[in-house]
């Protein structure tokens, strides 16, 4: 089949006289003179992929007929289209040609080499077998091309030059076909597998079958001019959408910028809180230690209260009025604990007012959100495995949590302090009404009249001791609850100081985020013009439109090549057939038989 095929296309190259695009004419030495040339460098390979031979057909277009003189070194020369010699001079080829097309062969036989490397690794159940042992044989089977650039030759042709690799494998002897990177087609009932390698690239090309009775026609090879232009693609919406991204990520860094603000002042005004909550909890606690003094007090005053009704009810004549100092000190003792009282709660209510003011400036300075789902969706698409990412998200929605928090309570926060003030007024206000029954009493005793006054005395201690003992179980519950408020508050205050050691700390990772999200930034900011740099770069290295052909066989020829090409084919590996019987006489041989030669068919 290879050699029909090879056949048919050596009878188009002889009878078609514009099988090639033409150049404009150049002269050459010579009567004659050449419109253009084109040469096809076949090469045989040997099964490993080493050159066996190797030789070029040049095809040239004749302007004006006469002497023509082209150039290349060669070890044989074969006229192709005339019984015409050809004589060579060194570099210097010289033959007689009519206008229109004329062929001959230049054989290489000398250290032939190709513009690429090729090396065929054949396995057999995991081992590697030489090409002609697997003939006949059965098992799994394996076959890697690698295709490298030969560095001693011109890279003109690696660089410009689209390789396609094609192997013909019989769908009777080959099973299971897997060729990662190929195009696998049906030619008629059998497989033909095409690998295509790129300009100015190198390859390792594998394929794999369950084989039976092992025969391979080879490998055949063709190289032309990756002369095609590639478009380039309208980036525009890719590159917008980078632009978006990158443009979402600078919004997301200043925004980082005002919650990391926001969040300093918030840590700055828990360390205020705390502060101020220290001072809290030590008068609060002064508070409750006072209480407890203003109970015993109370209870003395109570006591002595119920002791005078008592003596003043019996009406005993033999009552001796006693308003001695115990009374009098009792009643002071009380008023100065009520003083404490009303200072505590001043104190409270400043301290308390300056960490509320604080509270609402650090949580009052965080930005309102305005990160949507999508936009936190993007930022998590663009860095899919960033710990960093997760913080800031984290963060932002524990100051929003707290944010709105916040102005749920505020109002609940900001009645403490009129409250505190509303208890301390009423404090003195009592207190003051001590101070003036113990003036009063004073200036009883100094002025009492026995008689209708007494009467009066009697219900006016009997009204007090009733009512008295009322505003000291008021007295006892409000201490009480004083107390249990300093006992509780301790928690409030260590709560506080965690809250400010976090904030701190998440102060802390806030910082090192925004610095993370600038460096990602700056990362990000060329994007969208690298993202076209390396299209065009890509673009560039695959659109070889430009390309200008040169000789495969010299410099000289330049002026006139048109076009090279390049067939390479490895040997089969096949049983041997019967020959045909060979000539028994040698005679000089025709045209067609020099064309039979050609391909090595005669």
């Amino acid at each position: 089949m290879l050699k029909k095929t090879t056949l048919l296309t050596a009878v188009f190259i002889l009878t078609t006289p514009t099988f090639f695009g033409h150049h404009a004419s150049a002269e050459q030495d010579g009567d004659g003179s050449i419109k253009s040339k084109d040469e096809v460098v076949y090469a045989n390979l040997l099964a490993s992929g080493a050159i066996n031979e190797l030789y070029i057909v040049n095809a040239l277009d004749i302007e004006e007929e006469g002497l023509i003189v082209d150039y290349g070194s060669y070890d044989r020369l074969i006229n192709l289209t005339s019984m015409a010699d050809i004589n060579q001079d060194g570099d210097e080829i010289q033959f007689e040609a009519s206008e229109g097309m004329f062929y001959y062969q230049g054989n290489i036989n000398q250290d032939p080499q190709l513009p690429w490397n090729f090396d065929m690794t054949y396995l057999l159940d995991g081992n590697e077998v030489e090409p002609a042992d697997l003939i006949g044989r059965s098992g799994s089977f394996e076959l890697i091309i690698d295709v490298t650039q030969n560095d001693t030759m011109e890279q003109t042709f690696s660089e410009n030059y689209l390789l396609q690799l094609s192997l013909p494998l019989q769908s009777d002897r080959f099973k299971q076909i897997e060729a990662p990177d190929a195009t696998v087609a049906n030619a008629g009932k059998n497989k033909q597998v095409v690998y295509t390698v790129m300009p100015d690239e190198d390859a390792s090309l594998k394929l794999s079958a369950d084989v039976t009775d092992f025969e391979f026609e080879g490998i055949e090879i063709s190289a032309l001019p990756s002369s095609f232009s590639v478009d380039a693609p309208d980036t525009e919406q890719l590159t917008g959408e980078m632009d978006s991204l990158t443009g979402a990520i600078s919004d997301l860094t200043s925004g980082l910028g005002d919650v990391r603000s926001g969040l300093s002042d918030f840590t700055s005004g828990l360390n205020q809180l705390e502060d101020g909550s220290s001072s809290f909890q030590s008068g609060l606690s002064e508070t409750a230690t006072a209480g407890s003094d203003l109970v015993s007090a109370s209870e003395s005053i109570q006591a002595g209260l119920n002791e005078l009704n008592t003596a003043l009810q019996d009406n005993d004549t033999d009552l001796n009025i006693d308003f001695g100092d115990g009374l009098f000190d009792a009643l002071d003792g009380f008023s100065e604990g009520l003083g404490d009282i009303s200072t505590g709660i001043s104190e409270l209510g400043g301290h308390y007012e300056q960490a509320y003011q604080a509270l609402d400036e650090a949580i009052t300075a965080i930005p309102e959100g305005e990160l949507s789902e999508e936009e936190i969706g993007e930022l998590y698409a663009a860095n899919p495995e960033s710990e960093a990412l997760n913080t800031l998200v984290d963060s932002y929605v524990a100051a929003q949590t707290v944010k709105g928090t916040y102005e749920k309570v505020q109002e609940g926060l900001a009645a403490v302090k009129p409250a505190l003030d509303d208890l301390r007024a009423g404090v003195d206000e009592v207190s003051g009404g001590f101070d003036q029954f113990a003036a009063s009493l004073n200036e009883a005793k100094e002025s009492l009249d026995i008689g209708d006054e007494f009467t009066q005395l009697i219900d006016g201690v009997d009204e007090l001791a009733t009512n008295y003992g009322s505003f000291h179980s008021g007295l006892t519950e409000y201490t009480g609850g004083v107390s249990e408020l300093s006992s509780s508050y301790s928690s409030i205050h260590s709560g506080i100081g965690d809250s400010k050691d976090g904030a701190t700390e998440l102060d802390g990772g806030m910082g090192e985020l925004h610095s993370g999200m600038q460096e990602l930034e700056e990362a990000t900011a060329g994007i969208p013009e690298q993202m076209q740099e390396e299209i065009d770069a890509m673009i560039s290295q695959y659109d070889k439109s430009d390309y200008e052909s040169s000789s495969f066989v010299t410099d000289a020829n330049n002026d006139t090549i048109n076009s090279v090409q390049f067939v390479i084919q490895t040997e089969r590996l096949a049983l041997p057939e019967e020959e045909d019987t060979a000539q028994t006489e040698e005679e000089e041989p025709g045209l067609w038989q020099r064309f039979l030669q050609l391909f090595n068919w005669a």
